[in-house]
């Protein structure tokens, strides 16, 4: 196993099944304030850490053992639920928080006749719940 964003999404490669990310992004900042003061130069204030984001980009192949569509409905529930979870990758957890998913886009590359979708393009923008 690779690792998981809840139950339901679990990254990882077996002879028969193949469920991965390539190039995930993480974003992490801190929350500044800047005063203006008259005549001198502008103050800096750290207010504290920001929200960390993650992109995590997949590809669904059926060839590979996924089920496309299915994983596509998944993560379409799980963007229009709401559901915060925690994004573990190698039995570590990512960030101290859990993540919620803010919104998912995809690309249908093969589609077969009657409509069965054979391999789509992925990615997951998820942004700390905390």
């Amino acid at each position: 196993m690779i690792g998981t964003l809840g139950p339901n999404l679990i990254f990882t490669v077996s002879d028969d099944y193949v469920l991965t990310f390539d190039g995930m992004t993480r974003d992490v900042s801190g929350r500044w304030a800047t005063h203006e003061t008259p005549g001198i130069k502008p103050r800096a204030e750290f207010l504290g850490p920001g929200l960390q984001s993650v992109s995590l980009p997949i590809t669904l192949s059926a060839g590979l053992g996924v089920k496309p569509r299915r994983m596509l409905d998944l993560v379409e529930q799980m963007v229009e639920t709401g559901d915060a979870e925690y994004l573990i990758l190698g039995f570590r957890p990512v960030g101290k928080n859990r993540f919620r998913v803010t919104g998912s886009s995809e690309t249908w590359d093969v589609i077969y006749n009657q409509g069965e979708l054979a391999r789509a393009k992925l990615t997951l923008t998820l942004e700390e719940y905390a």
